[in-house]
């Protein structure tokens, strides 16, 4: 009975207010890797000091308290797409739509680079193809889709019509290029030893990965009960991830230092921009349920019960 009134007590949006109390350290510490113990030609740690180690333990804390805290959080918004205008929502929305245009432009940029030298040593457009080359094609074409749907998402904050989900599995697009992403960078040829950069994307992406897929459940109307809450956790560990690794890259172009930055770990504003428009979410979800009184209505113990007995329901099928 008292685990019970503790877990009453536990705000929803708890998990984000610690990613974001964690940001704090990691990323001076991020920043003072990238200026020292970084090679910049490969994005991988040079040296490993004291400061590895801080960094892995703060991530650690913030992945499990941030995932403990959301799955045992009284009133979560109910699964369902919280519509109230709210236009910080919408510029987030529109800011997260142009940074998924710019990552386009960059996987179309690397995968024209790519197909130019492997025809310069003979090889067909066919063969070309074998290289690699097939998830970087496809994360731009999924790429420009999910910016129009992430676009039409944010205007739908702005004139107060829900257009967004009636396109059921444009919804798809911008979870079909996130796992594009991820696995581009699956296939890269490296040794995986002494990660760093490299880790903190495969990881923040895989988290946006199933954030994108409860959110593309909410928007069409077809999620199921634990949706929202899923959202939650997995976007704010995404957004701990994600703005760890680009902050101190923005911080290295603002001050000059854009040679401590590894050459191919450019600063992403898809990923920045997705952080921000993951809190703006959960924020916005939070006030529609208290003002239309659309919370879960079951308690966090029967959540974690469900997810022991039984698995989600098939997104395709629906």
């Amino acid at each position: 009975m008292k685990i019970k009134e503790k877990n009453s007590k536990i705000n929803p949006l708890a998990g984000m207010y610690v990613v974001l109390i964690a940001l704090l350290p990691a990323i001076p510490i991020r920043i003072y890797q990238l200026l020292n113990i970084i090679e910049t030609d490969t994005g991988f740690y040079k040296q490993v000091d004291r400061s590895v180690y801080i960094m892995y333990i703060i991530a650690a804390i913030a992945i499990i308290l941030t995932y403990l805290l959301t799955v045992f959080a009284k009133n979560v918004p109910a699964s369902k797409s919280p519509f109230r205008r709210n236009r910080f929502l919408a510029v987030t929305s529109i800011i997260f739509a142009a940074g998924i245009v710019l990552d386009v432009v960059n996987a179309l940029s690397d995968f024209l680079i790519n197909a130019k030298s492997y025809l310069s040593i003979n090889l067909t457009i066919f063969g070309t193809m074998n290289q690699d080359q097939i998830p970087l094609l496809l994360e731009s074409v999924f790429g420009i889709f999910a910016a129009i749907y992430i676009l039409v998402f944010g205007i739908s904050y702005i004139d107060g019509r829900t257009t967004y989900s009636q396109y059921k599995f444009l919804a798809l697009t911008p979870l079909f290029w996130a796992v594009m992403r991820l696995i581009a960078r699956f296939v890269k040829k490296i040794s995986y030893i002494n990660i760093s950069d490299l880790m903190l994307e495969l990881f923040g992406i895989t988290f946006m990965v199933i954030a994108l897929l409860a959110f593309a459940r909410i928007s069409s109307g077809i999620a199921n009960v634990k949706s929202m809450r899923t959202l939650f956790y997995s976007g704010f560990i995404s957004l701990f991830l994600l703005e760890t690794a680009n902050i101190p890259r923005l911080v290295m172009m603002i001050t000059g230092n854009m040679s401590a930055i590894p050459d191919e770990y450019p600063l992403s504003l898809a990923d920045l921009a997705f952080g921000v428009f993951v809190v703006a979410y959960a924020i916005n979800a939070i006030k529609c349920a208290k003002e239309n009184d659309t919370l879960e209505d079951v308690t966090p113990e029967e959540i974690v019960e469900e997810d022991n007995m039984q698995t989600d329901d098939n997104f395709l099928d629906d």
